[in-house]
């Protein structure tokens, strides 16, 4: 195996956990907020693709994932950008 190999392999693994984490976010927040959740699957469709969606950085979040937005108070700003993205499925 040579060191790409190897570091495509542990990349594989690392986003395999980050998408592990996504649902357990994904479930953690259906207990404290469920009005995000709602839109997440509204949304998405799929909690898998949800959860992912929550730990994903983005720019529109300045770099920031959807879950840090939430963790820092910034819910507003993960509201708003779900119903960008719902609206614009729409069109």
């Amino acid at each position: 195996m040579t060191q790409i190999d190897t570091l495509v392999e542990d990349v594989s693994q690392l986003y395999t956990a980050l998408g592990r984490t996504g649902i357990q976010a994904f479930d953690a927040l259906g207990v404290t907020d469920p009005e995000p959740v709602a839109d997440l699957l509204a949304t998405h469709e799929s909690r898998d693709i949800a959860g992912k969606w929550l730990v994903r950085r983005m720019a529109a979040f300045g770099g920031f994932s959807a879950l840090e937005m939430l963790s820092q108070g910034e819910r507003d700003a993960v509201m708003s950008v779900l119903h960008i993205i719902r609206e614009s499925m729409r069109e």
